[in-house]
C-alpha cells in the first residue's frame, strides 16, 4: 500500500525563504515544467499562517525532478478549476480510477488525493506520492483513502518524509 522513497533533510533557512517568497518563485522559474501558473498563483496568495503551507510538496516535487527527471502536479489535480492538471491525471489512469480521484470525497471524509502526482515526461511511468514534513503523520482517513485507491491502481502509493538535520554530537 505504501513505499517509502525516503526521508530528506531540509533546513530551517528553506522554509523561511519559502514563506518569504523567495524559493517558490526561483523554484517556479528553474522548473516550469513543473510548477504550472495555478502553482505559482497559490503561493503569491497565500499569506499570514497560511504561507508555506505548502513548502514540503514543492521540495518534493523538486528532489523528484532532480533525482528522476519525473515531473509533478502539486495537488488539485482532482479539482475541475486546474483543468492541464486533470488532463494529465486522464492521460494516465483509467476512467474507473479518474472517477474515484474525482468523486471521493463524502467517503472518505473530504480527504484528498496524495500531494503529488508524479509521472515520465512521455508518460511512460507514474505513481502517486504523499508528503509528510516532520510534524504530518497519516491520518486514518487518508488511510483509508490510500487504500482504495492503491488497489484501484495496482500500485504502492509512495511517501516522503522531510526532517530538520539532527544537530552534530547528537
Amino acid at each position: 500500500m505504501f513505499r517509502e522513497l525516503g526521508v530528506f533533510e531540509y533546513h530551517s533557512t528553506q522554509r523561511d525563504r519559502f514563506r518569504a517568497g523567495e524559493l517558490w518563485q526561483e523554484w517556479a522559474k528553474a522548473y516550469p515544467d513543473v510548477f504550472d501558473d495555478k502553482d505559482v498563483a497559490i503561493a503569491r496568495n497565500q499569506a499570514g499562517p497560511k504561507m508555506g503551507l505548502h513548502f514540503f510538496e514543492w521540495l518534493a516535487a523538486v528532489l523528484i525532478y532532480q533525482s528522476f527527471g519525473y515531473l509533478s502536479l502539486l495537488q488539485q489535480y482532482e479539482f475541475k478549476a486546474h483543468d492541464r492538471k486533470r488532463r494529465v491525471l486522464r492521460e494516465l489512469v483509467t476512467a474507473e480510477v479518474f472517477s474515484l480521484i474525482t468523486n471521493h470525497g463524502a467517503a472518505f471524509g473530504g480527504v484528498q488525493s496524495p500531494d503529488l502526482l508524479v509521472y515520465a515526461r512521455d508518460r511512460s511511468d507514474w505513481f502517486f506520492c504523499e508528503v509528510k514534513g516532520p510534524t504530518d503523520r497519516l491520518r486514518d482517513p487518508q488511510r483509508k483513502y490510500f487504500d482504495a485507491l492503491s488497489d484501484a491502481i495496482g500500485r504502492d502509493i509512495r511517501v516522503i518524509r522531510f526532517k530538520l538535520p539532527t544537530p552534530e554530537g547528537s
